[in-house]
């Protein structure tokens, strides 16, 4: 009798343990997503003021691609590409990735190109269209994230903040 009440005991604390789960902030479901190339725009904030402007974008854009191209030819090989995206991307395996930057799939990534991606993705994160990044505009809900624009054309530069 005492073995099947310990039993008993035993397999209701059992299912108290399963049911309450483990408890923290690993049952928290992901409410936020943040891209690897959020990494390089915050780079890009020289002054310091937690926004990312049209001068330091066009600023961080000559840094950026000076730091890819390292046989200084003027065009990204895919080497130079995979190397720049695991320092700068933080590893390259969340994007953006090679193709998106060579959108002629010519196997080299013209300085225009880069420009253009990196503009286009700096257009797609400004939701507010004021012409800064803020942090803020990098993080995105779950649910709520902006697909990036269908870029056929060259992006032009980035605006300057409205007054």
């Amino acid at each position: 009798m005492a073995l099947k009440r310990w039993t008993a005991m035993s397999f209701a604390a059992f299912l108290a343990a399963c049911a309450s789960g483990r408890g923290g902030d690993e049952n928290e479901p992901i409410r936020a997503l943040l891209s690897a190339d959020a990494l390089m725009f915050v780079s890009f904030d020289t002054d310091g003021d937690f926004g990312v402007d049209a001068a330091e974008v066009e600023a961080g854009i000559a840094r950026e691609f000076a730091r890819a191209d390292s046989n200084r030819d003027g065009a990204l090989q895919p080497i130079e590409f995979q190397n720049w995206a695991s320092i700068v991307l933080g590893g390259g395996q969340m994007g953006p990735f090679r193709l998106d930057f060579d959108r002629n799939v010519d196997n080299s990534i013209t300085r225009e190109e880069f420009e253009s991606e990196i503009r286009g993705r700096v257009r797609d994160y400004d939701a507010d269209e004021n012409g800064v990044l803020a942090r803020s505009e990098f993080v995105r809900r779950v649910g709520q994230a902006r697909p990036p624009s269908e870029r056929t054309q060259p992006a032009t530069p980035f605006p300057t903040p409205r007054q």
